[in-house]
């Protein structure tokens, strides 16, 4: 009996060793898969070496993230396309020496004819309304005195009367002012189909604005140095040349200078110019520019302006 007691431990112990080897046909798949598991987690120097790829590949798999940014503003390209600088005409009152309201140019008109005329306040004076026929004879005529209504323009309204000898003619009407001297202070016109029988057919008239628009020299200018220099935009009213005067008081020529421009085609038109004179001293003068008419003699047109020129 104690013989069996002493073998019992002894085979208890060899149990145990043998669920021991029992477990360690089973341990190397654990070991296995504990070696997999330590190898699939690098060492901080290979973490460091594999991350490079490691961001690669989650970049390359991942959505990409759109992040917002301010547009640049965006530019019409018209906005680009500078206007040339062409002079336009000014609508200025004071630019307007002379206006004919009525009746407008090439009107066919039968006797009387009702004329209406605008005339700025430093160019009244004596005034006259005069209506030449295609032969150079005068068809009627008034001499009157006008006044200036300072910032105002004087109103003439006339009734004219005429007759022709055929059924119709051509003809020019003009209104002119001359200072106290005698001098041509302005002159305005236009030319007229006149019938002997008919009725009236009007046109519009021309536009506000003078022929003659003058950026240099201004109104009351001192001019020295002996040349006048003068720029500026012109109407012509035919494809005669433009003529430009510089008169002193007594109304004696101190120096011109004849202009030729482009054909009339109804705009205006830019020039440069100048005009040398020889004074002594400093005194009043007058710029003056007038065109022909090329159909009727006698002038279509003429400007003036007051200037002081010296040495």
């Amino acid at each position: 009996m104690k013989r069996y007691l002493l073998v019992f431990p002894f085979i208890i112990l060899l149990l145990l060793i043998g669920c021991a080897g029992g477990k360690s046909g089973v341990l190397p798949l654990q070991g296995g898969a504990g070696t997999a598991i330590a190898e699939s987690i690098p060492s901080t120097a290979t973490r460091a070496a594999a991350a490079p790829s490691a961001t690669t590949t989650a970049e390359a798999s991942s959505t990409p993230t759109v992040t917002a940014s301010p547009l640049p503003p965006t530019i019409d390209p018209t906005y680009f396309i500078f206007p040339t600088n062409t002079p336009t005409a000014t609508l200025d009152p004071s630019l307007i020496l002379m206006r004919i309201v009525s009746p407008g140019p090439m009107s066919k008109v039968v006797s009387p004819i009702e004329f209406i005329a605008h005339i700025a306040p430093d160019y009244t004076g004596t005034t006259r309304i005069e209506m030449i026929g295609e032969d150079g004879v005068e068809l009627y005529r008034k001499v009157f005195k006008t006044y200036s209504n300072i910032g105002y323009f004087t109103r003439v309204d006339e009734k004219i009367n005429f007759e022709i000898n055929g059924a119709a003619e051509m003809a020019r009407l003009q209104i002119s002012t001359l200072d106290g001297k005698g001098r041509l202070l302005a002159l305005n016109s236009v030319r007229l189909l006149l019938q002997s029988v008919g009725d009236n057919l009007f046109t519009p008239p021309y536009d506000v604005q003078d022929r003659t628009l003058l950026r240099y020299p201004k109104k009351d200018d001192e001019i020295s140095g002996g040349t006048l220099a003068i720029t500026g935009e012109f109407k012509p009213a035919n494809n005669l040349p433009v003529i430009l005067d510089l008169l002193d008081d007594e109304g004696n020529v101190l120096g011109s200078r004849l202009m030729q421009l482009r054909p009339s085609d109804g705009k205006y038109q830019q020039f440069t110019t100048d005009i040398p004179y020889q004074v002594k001293k400093k005194i009043p003068a007058m710029l003056v520019i007038h065109q022909a008419d090329d159909r009727i003699d006698g002038l279509a047109y003429l400007f003036s302006m007051q200037l002081k020129i010296g040495p």
